[in-house]
């Protein structure tokens, strides 16, 4: 009978220790699925420079102790000042809350995120109103140079600004700016270049 039990007793464990290990490497498979890992973009970016900026990306600016996001529409990549320099181009209108945070610090990221509801949320609240990112339950992390972005985006691109424009009407050349702009409340948009000093994907 003391066998039967010690022999029980054996199977549990080592079903026990199975059942942990495999737990263990699931759990390490699904961590090495969802790690961002770094790539050139002048190598390996696969997606399309004229429509990759409709697809709702998220533009964050600020530092470790500050920084708000939002969805752009806008944008293009390319590069600037040498073909070695791989650069992105964005706009931000001066009266959206992120602007600020754009004009005080040297860097901002841009992200892409597989879930459309933070696009959407990101596109129609505000920073001033309240911690968007805690209400998405987005959790804030920084580049080793302390640009803020989050652990979820699917992909990461970190920029340092190289130069702003701040348009006017007198820059506009046809009509299609002055057409647009007409209709728009929150400001002609500053343009902002970023050169890319780091990108990370999943």
């Amino acid at each position: 009978m003391k066998q039967l039990l010690f022999s029980i007793l054996c199977i549990t464990l080592i079903g026990c220790n199975t059942t942990q290990q495999e737990e263990s490497n699931n759990t390490e498979t699904n961590k090495a699925n969802t790690e961002l890992t770094a790539f050139n973009v002048q190598e390996t970016f696969e997606k399309n420079g004229f429509t990759w900026f409709t697809e709702n990306l998220i533009l964050c600016s600020g530092d470790t102790t500050e920084s708000n996001a939002m969805t752009i529409g806008w944008g293009s990549i390319g590069n600037y000042i040498g073909h070695d320099r791989p650069t992105v181009t964005v706009y931000v209108a001066p009266a959206r809350y992120t602007y600020k945070f754009m004009e005080k610090y040297p860097r901002f990221t841009i992200m892409q995120f597989d879930d459309p509801a933070i696009w959407k949320y990101m596109g129609t609240k505000s920073g001033q109103d309240g911690d968007k990112a805690a209400a998405l339950n987005l959790h804030v992390a920084y580049t080793e140079h302390g640009t803020p972005y989050y652990e979820e985006a699917s992909m990461v691109i970190e920029c340092e600004t190289m130069t702003a424009w701040h348009q006017t009407e007198q820059d506009f050349r046809n009509n299609t700016p002055k057409e647009w702009y007409s209709n728009f409340d929150a400001g002609i948009h500053t343009i902002y270049i970023g050169e890319i000093i780091g990108a990370w994907k999943r």
